[in-house]
């Protein structure tokens, strides 16, 4: 049986640069709204007195393969070469485990590609959604807007009571 290998954050210690995300939408030539990883905040919250909690978070998302071209090539995934603060680890989970032990604030990961399989299909339980309509949109030499004015006279002389 082969090895299960995975990523090691140390979220503790990121930056939130997004240098993760952005090499990783590159290398994949991920579509707008798409990723393999993002990053999320947790935070900030008052933990007490002058003392906050905020954490930058990469999380790989279903779309995560570990960068399987380049892992089976002996380099490491796309996100922890370009990682600027040095927080990302790839490597065989049982290793990985045993740092996780020794220092908190971090999170392993052992992304599954199979978006379709883990998540199943969308289905909009939304039923009063609105729906766009596709338009075809021309050149035009020139173009006009047009603001109703009396609208934006009442929003800016009304009061914080709503009277004029």
């Amino acid at each position: 049986m082969s090895e299960v290998y995975g990523l090691l954050i140390d979220y503790e210690y990121c930056s939130g640069c997004e240098s993760c995300v952005v090499s990783c939408k590159e290398e994949h030539n991920y579509p707008v709204g798409k990723w393999g990883i993002r990053l999320y905040d947790d935070g900030p919250w008052n933990i007490e007195g002058d003392r906050f909690n905020f954490n930058r978070i990469p999380i790989p998302t279903d779309l995560c393969d570990l960068c399987a071209d380049r892992t089976a090539g002996g380099r490491g995934p796309i996100c922890v070469h370009h990682c600027l603060a040095n927080v990302m680890t790839y490597g065989p989970v049982k290793e990985l485990a045993e740092k996780l032990a020794a220092k908190p604030k971090q999170v392993l990961w052992v992304p599954q590609y199979k978006p379709l399989e883990a998540k199943g299909k969308f289905v909009s339980q939304n039923e009063k959604r609105h729906r766009a309509a596709a338009i075809d949109v021309k050149a035009v030499d020139h173009f006009q807007n047009t603001v109703h004015v009396e609208s934006i006279i009442l929003m800016t002389y009304c009061g914080s009571d709503g009277k004029e």
